[in-house]
């Protein structure tokens, strides 16, 4: 709660053991996200937790010490990256062409050593923390990079990504995928699934044992013309792509419906759904998505759409639905950095949306996505205490979101700056 003393959380302090840990920091701007943004704000932390947060007024009788006075800096939530795929680095050469990034991509990885694919998934890893990230939905050939998250403080959905069109193989896939995932090691912050690469690299079959089989599910959805075309009248660059694979299946009849509504229209839908891209949407794929009882998430990735001049994905029509928007950077091979907030000034260029709207998309939005709300996304009591500092000297200091547009400005992690 906004403005709680943090004396309400159970905290003594007159008892040296529960508050010899504690650290205040006073800033020019606190931004919650749950709340409106709080001008000349206190945070109060522990080693792992908000303890306490509100206006200075309202907790100067009862801040602890050491009080860390930041100055002109604003703080805020952690990013949340709802989608990326941590086993892929930059190519060589930009590609521009979304068939020729899912050919070098999948080259790439086929002739990568487990040892080479450890060594990328930790580097970005590394970059995700140095922009701020806290919390991310992972694409994952096998489940390596779960593995390899175990070992940084991060929160994480990593889905195993299964493809698989022809349906008399689904069998096969499905218990070998299955007993893949059954060979992570469970752990309460890195979680895995089950993840759907795309409708059209899937058979229905597939499609269908994963819904029943997970809660959480994740897929790249209704991205290009291309997709639409395939699921319509069973032609085009899709269908071309499955044959050069050797993945195409002569038995396969179109839907002839879009990829929303083959989607929903046939259950494939878990309770709990992250649509990745969805930059070919129609008003009635929108309602369909609304009326579903399942959990929709909608996860954006600007800067892909623009590098690969893709149509940018409806946001406000899916905002006026009362969608969740979330937002990812996905793979390195499709832009050059993890960098969240290029993501939302992209955003922001694509779609005009307020940078408040944007900033929640990256962080708050994203944290329901992939079910770690209760820890990460907002400034709020209980929640992780790993937030982010931005310093707004010679910036509208009147504005506290000004400093998140200005790239220049490095973040820093407010549980690493030592009290003074």
């Amino acid at each position: 709660m906004i403005g709680t003393n943090y004396e309400n959380q159970g905290v003594n302090l007159n008892n040296e053991s529960e508050s010899v840990n504690l650290r205040a920091y006073r800033a020019h701007w606190l931004l919650p996200l749950s709340a409106p943004p709080i001008e000349n704000g206190v945070i109060v932390i522990d080693d792992q937790q908000i303890r306490a947060i509100g206006a200075y007024e309202d907790l100067a009788d009862s801040i602890p010490e050491p009080l860390t006075d930041l100055g002109e800096a604003v703080i805020f939530p952690a990013f949340v990256n709802v989608h990326t795929h941590l086993e892929q680095d930059t190519l060589q050469e930009p590609v521009r062409r979304f068939f020729d990034y899912l050919s070098q991509s999948s080259i790439r990885l086929q002739n990568q050593s487990d040892e080479q694919r450890a060594e990328t998934v930790r580097s970005n890893i590394q970059e995700s923390r140095r922009f701020g990230t806290i919390a991310l939905g992972d694409f994952s050939k096998d489940g390596l990079s779960a593995q390899i998250l175990q070992e940084e403080f991060l929160f994480a959905r990593v889905f195993h990504e299964v493809r698989g069109f022809k349906q008399y193989e689904s069998e096969a896939i499905f218990k070998s995928v299955r007993d893949q995932l059954g060979q992570v090691a469970p752990m309460k912050r890195i979680t895995s699934h089950l993840g759907m690469s795309s409708l059209w690299e899937l058979s229905a079959d597939l499609l269908r044992e994963i819904s029943i089989f997970e809660r959480h599910v994740a897929i790249h959805m209704a991205m290009t013309e291309a997709e639409t075309e395939f699921l319509v009248n069973g032609a085009g660059p899709v269908r071309q792509y499955l044959l050069a694979g050797g993945d195409y299946d002569y038995t396969w009849k179109p839907p002839r419906m879009t990829s929303v509504q083959y989607f929903f229209n046939n259950h494939f839908a878990a309770r709990h759904n992250i649509l990745i891209h969805m930059n070919q949407l129609t008003g009635n794929d929108i309602d369909l998505i609304k009326e579903t009882s399942a959990k929709v998430n909608v996860c954006i990735c600007p800067r892909t759409a623009s590098n690969l001049e893709w149509h940018p994905t409806p946001v406000k029509q899916i905002l006026e639905r009362g969608v969740n928007i979330c937002m990812g950077t996905e793979s390195k091979a499709l832009v050059r950095d993890l960098d969240m907030r290029k993501e939302i000034v992209e955003c922001i260029n694509q779609t005009g949306v307020n940078i408040d709207t944007a900033l929640k998309f990256a962080t708050l939005n994203g944290a329901y996505a992939i079910g770690f709300h209760k820890e990460v996304g907002s400034l709020d009591t209980g929640k992780t205490a790993r937030c982010l500092v931005l310093p707004i000297e010679n910036i509208n200091q009147n504005d506290p979101y000004a400093a998140l547009l200005d790239l220049s400005r490095e973040v820093r992690w407010l549980d690493e700056i030592n009290p003074v």
